[in-house]
Order: C-alpha cells, then sequence, then structure tokens
C-alpha cells in the first residue's frame, strides 16, 4: 500500500517546474506557517504588487484557509499599501499560475500597464483609512475567462 504522504511523481513534476514553489528564499518578503509573500515577477508600473501563495502546491483550497488568507493579506496591505488610499485584491479570472493558489494585490495607479485589465477583474477594494472594503465586479463580465462560482475551485492569478 502506498503512502498518502508521499508524492505521486506527477506531482513531484508540477511541484519542479511551478514559479510559485520555485521563487528562491531572497524574494520571500514574509512567511507565514502555511503562506508566503513576494513581489510579483512583474510589478506593471504599479509601486507596489504582492503575491500571497499557499506553501504547499495545491491549486483548491477550503474555505476556512481561503478567508486565512485574506485576513492576512488585509493584515499585510496596512503596512504595504499604507502610501495609497486604496488598493485591492484581485480574484484570479487572469492567471498566470493557475494550478498554484495564490492571490495578487496591488495599488489602483491609472497609470500601471494593466489598468485595463483592473477594471474588468472582480476585486475587493480596500481603502485604506479605515480598512473600509468594497467588492467591485466589472459590468460586463463578457470575454473574461470562465471563473468558477466555487471560491475553493478559482484559478490562481500571478502575473
Amino acid at each position: 500500500m502506498e503512502d498518502s504522504r508521499t508524492p505521486l511523481n506527477d506531482e513531484d513534476h508540477k511541484a519542479n517546474s511551478c514559479p510559485l514553489c520555485n521563487i528562491p528564499g531572497q524574494e520571500v518578503l514574509a512567511e507565514f506557517p502555511r503562506w508566503r509573500l513576494a513581489r510579483t515577477k512583474t510589478m506593471k508600473q504599479h509601486r507596489e504588487r504582492l503575491m500571497l501563495y499557499f506553501r504547499e502546491h495545491v491549486k483548491t483550497l477550503d474555505e476556512q484557509s481561503i478567508g486565512e488568507a485574506y485576513m492576512l493579506l488585509l493584515t499585510i496591505g496596512r503596512r504595504y499599501f499604507s502610501y495609497t488610499d486604496r488598493w485591492a485584491v484581485f480574484e484570479p479570472v487572469y492567471a498566470t499560475v493557475p494550478d498554484h493558489w495564490h492571490r495578487v494585490a496591488s495599488d489602483l495607479d491609472p497609470s500601471s500597464e494593466d489598468y485595463e485589465q483592473i477594471l474588468k477583474t472582480p476585486r475587493l477594494i480596500i481603502h485604506t483609512d479605515q480598512m473600509t472594503i468594497d467588492r467591485a465586479k466589472p459590468e460586463s463580465l463578457e470575454g473574461l475567462p470562465e471563473n468558477p462560482s466555487s471560491a475553493g475551485q478559482q484559478r490562481a492569478r500571478s502575473s
């Protein structure tokens, strides 16, 4: 009988080729028991663009873990986005690494390279001063990649 804790060769291959599993330690800004924080590979002209990712190579998470991730992002964001009045955590509809659970947070700079994409992306907007949160959904979701309804099944985002 096979030990369930022993990764399958296919899982080893996925983890070895996964860009998030291979972020060098010196690029990790903060570590938590189940999470790591790093800047995204491309900043797209944002002053700050962060990614919180699960330590283990998993595509989906349970709702409690997702809640933990968002609570961490809200705490982290108070420090990293103190320079702006609003910032956002994005739903993973434009994921470039869909097989490893993570979320991207950035400022909402209209002069950034991806501002048009930001407007098309469902997101939580956090108001820095009062830490209030608004949910922003694009007016039209036409042309967006398919976004599963279950939070645990959502695709990840990284670019």
